[in-house]
């Protein structure tokens, strides 16, 4: 039984890696763009903005060992908890230094830099990251962001 589901899947991946064809130049600038987009949505706190990238099924594997987050719901709980976010991104980029994939899957990875602060302490957290996209109805949605950060730095806020 083992053996037929292995063969199964094996042709299903055969018949779709069939049908796909190499990523567009608009498609990689496309997929390229997604970690700007989602920077520019945490620089605004707009839930929308950030959670817009996002395919309804996507996990977050956050870092450090922090459990996988799977689904819009679970991802919004974690980044804009109901009682309020516990800080503010002061600053966030996220550079796309590869992407790779076919017209109906992508990945895009690079190197993040967080800075976020709550009421008492700044934090800055250099890292990289990974996204895997899939094309819905002609839009890149993401549907996996792994990151991998180092341990961050922080200093107390200075307050006025």
């Amino acid at each position: 039984m083992r053996r037929l589901i292995v063969i199964a899947v094996a042709m299903v991946m055969s018949a779709s890696l069939a049908d796909a064809r190499s990523l567009s130049a608009s498609d990689k600038a496309a997929i390229g763009k997604l970690p700007q987009r989602l920077t520019h949505g945490w620089l605004r706190n707009d839930r929308n903005q950030v959670m817009g990238i996002f395919a309804p099924e996507a996990t977050f594997i956050p870092h450090d060992g922090v459990r996988p987050r799977r689904g819009w719901t679970a991802m919004q709980q974690f980044w804009f908890p109901a009682k309020g976010t516990a800080g503010t991104v002061t600053a966030f980029t996220m550079t796309a230094d590869g992407v790779s994939g076919d017209d109906h899957h992508a990945i895009v990875w690079g190197k993040s830099d967080l800075h976020w602060q709550d009421q008492k302490t700044a934090y800055h957290w250099p890292g990289y990251y990974l996204m895997a996209a899939r094309r819905s109805h002609g839009k890149w949605l993401v549907t996996h962001l792994m990151s991998s950060d180092e341990q961050p730095t922080s200093q107390a806020v200075k307050n006025p």
